[in-house]
């Protein structure tokens, strides 16, 4: 961390260090990212990187729909997954359908594909495909009036090839990822549960010197927080509730821990 003055450029925000619920600011810009809903469209995107419950709760349960005026909608960009499930219907059907119920048609589902690229309030976002135990996109934000960029990944297998380099080709200034375990021998069954560890991480660290990673997304199985600042300062990673990124994504500071 350097010294910083002036206004922040970023941030990032979580719930717990165990959601994987993200927010992420740049500039005046956000991005919830399996998280909840706003009704400012002009500020926010909305993005689901998988179909499972915990990365979709936030954004199903809540969300500013009483402040819509009578023919807005939220819009939620989501994976377009089109497992089959029962009677025609698929993964991505059955979600719309979830949404538009419960919000009584104010939250929407877009579908995206992997390796889509959309233009949203001036920024580029690119969905990267991810292996996971079902289809999962990360996201890739590109702000044209910012110097760095920003990727979160969702679940991911981190002991997968294509998905590392898919990571280091894009050489993100900042990058959030899940982190499930930590310990030494949970390696192979984080691993068989298609998640990622702290070992994936330090090998993403020497192929990406200069950026700054960002674990979140633990299992709930450590309840010594301060036993994880310890493990992620010592190996170089940031970890806390709010960060804050100054001058460029070098200068930062930890405004609030877990």
């Amino acid at each position: 961390m350097t010294h910083s003055t002036g206004g922040s450029i970023a941030r990032v925000e979580f719930h717990a260090p165990y959601h994987p619920n993200v927010l992420v600011r740049v500039l005046d810009k956000y991005y919830s990212i399996d998280g909840a809903c706003s009704n400012r469209s002009d500020k926010y995107v909305h993005w689901i990187t998988h179909f499972h419950f915990d990365h979709i709760r936030s954004s199903v349960a809540g969300g500013a729909d009483f402040l819509l005026k009578q023919d807005e909608k939220i819009t939620i960009y989501a994976p377009d997954d089109k497992t089959p499930v029962e009677e025609g219907l698929n993964v991505f059907d059955i979600h719309q359908h979830l949404y538009n119920t419960h919000s009584k048609g104010k939250r929407q589902l877009v579908p995206v594909n992997g390796n889509e690229n959309l233009r949203i309030n001036g920024t580029t976002i690119e969905s990267v495909p991810l292996k996971h135990s079902v289809p999962n996109n990360a996201v890739f934000l590109k702000n044209s009036e910012a110097d760095f960029t920003v990727f979160v990944t969702g679940d991911w297998l981190g002991s997968d090839e294509e998905n590392r380099e898919a990571i280091v080709s894009r050489e993100p200034s900042i990058l959030i990822s899940e982190c499930r375990y930590i310990q030494p021998d949970t390696y192979d069954m984080t691993s068989s549960r298609m998640h990622t560890h702290l070992n994936d991480l330090l090998a993403l660290k020497e192929l990406l010197p200069d950026t700054v990673i960002i674990p979140y997304h633990l299992s709930r199985t450590f309840s010594d927080i301060s036993h994880l600042r310890v493990v992620f300062k010592k190996h170089g990673f940031v970890f806390g509730k709010k960060i804050l990124f100054f001058n460029n994504t070098d200068s930062y500071r930890i405004t609030e821990e877990f």
